[in-house]
């Protein structure tokens, strides 16, 4: 294949932040990719601007100006930040078997989709492996030297999968009573610190009818571990998130804008297609209960200040 060409389609998720959707966008048309599917949530009645500024956004995609054969779904009506990503992917996914996706607040480099290209075509057969990412947080506990290696934990910050995974993607979590009941979490994560703590947060998901709507790389996520799926994560990172301020996020944290490596190349390949324990358990303390500590803080300022408010 020329790796100098794009020809994996590319899903580009689109919702109210044309300067978010511009600064993407702008990598996207770096790389030229020969399809590009375009899926743009609709407005919320009740939110003022709303309206406008999914119109600024959407109309971003009139700067094609290479050979780009354009496939859009523009939605009247808001899904939400749940069912939009997610049906967004499917729709994709029934013309495609394998797909770069990008949200609207994941800045990649150009790097980034020449490295999933090349992941989805070696790995295409391999049904070990279930999500490339382009999103390294952790970068600083490398212990191997590839230009790549397999983890339990891939980011959807700037990623790519195919349809054989994506299939199995059930948005309403329907095993989990079932895999709860057979207490299994102790056959996911190679320490029972990191089960204790991913079944807690399956736990509160799923129970939690409100934020389940609400989310849908957790399901994915729980779809991938349950069927001893991989991770490919690049040694370097290769998209940097924006989203200061908006769905998931009330201000900037150290897992954003984080720095991202332009001139990225495959230059060797692992050897074993294992994950990285030693990589994964770093993972886990430095990013996983960081994000988590971090989640919980802005839920208490978020309570703190409503009460100043009123």
């Amino acid at each position: 294949m020329n790796s100098n060409k794009l020809i994996t389609p590319v899903l580009f998720i689109i919702f109210n932040r044309p300067d978010c959707a511009q600064a993407v966008f702008n990598e996207i048309k770096k790389a030229k990719p020969s399809k590009l599917y375009v899926s743009a949530d609709g407005p919320r009645t009740a939110v003022t601007n709303d309206e406008i500024n999914c119109t600024l956004t959407r109309e971003i995609i009139k700067q094609i100006d290479w050979d780009c054969e354009l496939h859009t779904r523009f939605l009247k009506d808001n899904l939400g930040c749940g069912p939009g990503p997610a049906t967004a992917i499917s729709w994709a996914f029934q013309n495609e078997d394998k797909l770069i996706i990008l949200e609207d607040d994941c800045v990649p480099v150009k790097p980034f989709f020449f490295f999933c290209q090349e992941m989805l075509d070696r790995y295409e057969d391999d049904k070990r492996i279930w999500l490339i990412s382009g999103n390294n947080p952790t970068e600083e506990k490398m212990v191997f030297d590839y230009s790549y290696f397999f983890s339990l934990y891939g980011h959807s910050w700037g990623w790519a999968t195919w349809k054989r995974c994506w299939k199995h993607f059930d948005f309403e979590m329907t095993q989990w009573p079932d895999f709860y009941k057979q207490n299994r979490f102790n056959d996911l994560f190679p320490t029972k610190e990191e089960s204790d703590f991913f079944k807690n947060i399956y736990s509160y998901i799923f129970n939690d009818k409100n934020k389940l709507k609400h989310i849908w790389d957790f399901q994915f996520g729980f779809t991938i571990r349950t069927n001893s799926g991989l991770c490919i994560v690049p040694k370097k990172n290769l998209v940097k998130n924006i989203g200061f301020i908006g769905s998931h996020a009330d201000n900037k944290t150290l897992y954003h804008d984080r720095k991202v490596d332009p001139d990225f190349t495959v230059k060797n390949h692992p050897e074993y297609v294992l994950a990285s324990r030693s990589y994964d358990y770093y993972h886990y303390k430095k990013h996983w209960v960081k994000m988590m500590q971090i989640s919980f803080f802005n839920k208490i300022i978020r309570k703190i200040k409503k009460i100043i408010k009123h």
